[in-house]
Formats: C-alpha cells, sequence, structure tokens
C-alpha cells in the first residue's frame, strides 16, 4: 500500500468509494468532489499494491467556503486548526494499517495548526470508530445533531 496525492484521474474510484460508505460520511458526486479537492489542505489516496485506490482522505483548514454543518460548528469555536472531512477505506482492506496510516499523515500535517478536528456518529453508534479514535487521543468537544437524524461526537486532537 502506498499514500499519494490525489488527482483528477482518481474522481471516478473516489466517488465509488464514498458512495459504498454513506453510512459514515456524506454523499458526493464529480462536481462536488471537485469542488473540495479544490479546496482541500490535503487530499490522498491509498493504493493497494496493484494500484487499486482502497482509500482516501480529505483534509481542510479554515478560512474556505465549505458549507458542512460539522466543519461550521468547529469554525465557530475553534481558532486555527485541521478538518479531516472524510477517511474513506474500501470495506475489504480495513483493518490493514491504511486508516492509520491515511491518520499518520493527516495528522502530521495538522502539526503545523497544532489541531486536528473531526466528527464520528455516535447515534447510531459507530463502535468501531469511537474506538480508534479514543485510541488515537482524540477528545468529544460537544455533540451535534445532524439533519439526517444522526448525532455526531465533535472530536479533536491537540499535538504539543
Amino acid at each position: 500500500m502506498r499514500l499519494r496525492p490525489y488527482d483528477a484521474t482518481d474522481a471516478e474510484a473516489v466517488l465509488a468509494l464514498n458512495q459504498a460508505n454513506l453510512d459514515a460520511v456524506a454523499t458526493l458526486d464529480a462536481a462536488r468532489l471537485a469542488w473540495l479537492v479544490g479546496m482541500a489542505d490535503m487530499c490522498l489516496v491509498a493504493e493497494a499494491d496493484g494500484g487499486q485506490v482502497v482509500g482516501f482522505t480529505i483534509v481542510l483548514t479554515p478560512g474556505t467556503a465549505y458549507d458542512s454543518i460539522n466543519y461550521r460548528w468547529f469554525r465557530e469555536r475553534l481558532g486555527d486548526f485541521s478538518y479531516l472531512d472524510r477517511v474513506v477505506v474500501s470495506p475489504d482492506h480495513r483493518r490493514s494499517g491504511i486508516g492509520s496510516a491515511i491518520y499518520d499523515a493527516a495528522e502530521e500535517r495538522a502539526r503545523e495548526r497544532g489541531l486536528m478536528a473531526l466528527e464520528v456518529y455516535v447515534e447510531p453508534p459507530n463502535g468501531p470508530s469511537i474506538e480508534f479514535h479514543r485510541r488515537r487521543d482524540y477528545v468529544e468537544m460537544g455533540r451535534l445533531p445532524q439533519g439526517n437524524g444522526k448525532v455526531s461526537s465533535m472530536l479533536v486532537k491537540q499535538f504539543p
């Protein structure tokens, strides 16, 4: 597996991964993906040994036009931060270290700003994600009801 910067030729694979994981992330179409990538501070894809895209992430910083209620919630409460908008890993490649590698890269970038912010669904509970973030030292700053009936735990990780 290798991580590399997103390229426009990855769009189809990234959209397929995203849309297959709507229980954990918001929907995307090609136009919205291009818009997000254009604002992103970092956008990475994870490739399996054969070159297949098996994961991706999008990270934003304050000052963009991003319309996510979660991003706005953090922007209203925090100064400088990196916002991990989404991390998606193919179900066939979970628990293989890809998610951890993506987080390592995103957190390394976030060190410049001192803080990483993200959210995880707690209603309905996403137990594996909640535990993953707890082990990585994320702490809850609050909770935010989502328009889809779900509730997110708003998490942050501070860097020394």
